[in-house]
């Protein structure tokens, strides 16, 4: 078997997991959204039976707007914030803290020098 049939072979083999969970994954979507249209028109006929038609209709676009302003909280609560590396550097070489960085160095190189010849492999 040489080297090109292996590769084909795992590569069919990935791209065909792949494939059907893709395909399980819009099938699940699709059935959701059946399923909320469902409950939607369910709701709106009870709810237009009790309050009428147009109360019915606002009640359940209140809710869609609620539902789709807490997922606009949770995405931006959990939005990527950018690294305080920056911050930090420029913190740590203020020259308030100078010396102690330049302590903290000087320890260091001086536990490096001390260490016995034989320790060096770490």
């Amino acid at each position: 078997m040489r080297l090109s049939h292996v590769t084909e072979f795992a590569m069919n083999h990935l791209f065909s997991k792949l494939k059907h969970r893709t395909i399980g994954a819009s099938l699940l979507v699709l059935f959701a959204l059946v399923a909320v249209y469902y409950f939607t028109m369910a709701g709106t006929q009870a709810l237009e039976a009790e309050y009428g038609l147009l109360h019915a209709r606002l009640t359940v676009a209140a809710i869609y707007t609620t539902a789709a302003l807490i997922a606009l909280i949770v995405l931006w609560a959990t939005r990527r914030k950018p690294l305080i590396k920056q911050q930090t550097a420029d913190a740590l070489m203020s020259p308030r803290n100078a010396p102690i960085v330049m302590l903290i160095e000087a320890a260091m190189l001086g536990y490096a020098l001390a260490r016995k010849p034989g320790d060096r492999s770490h």
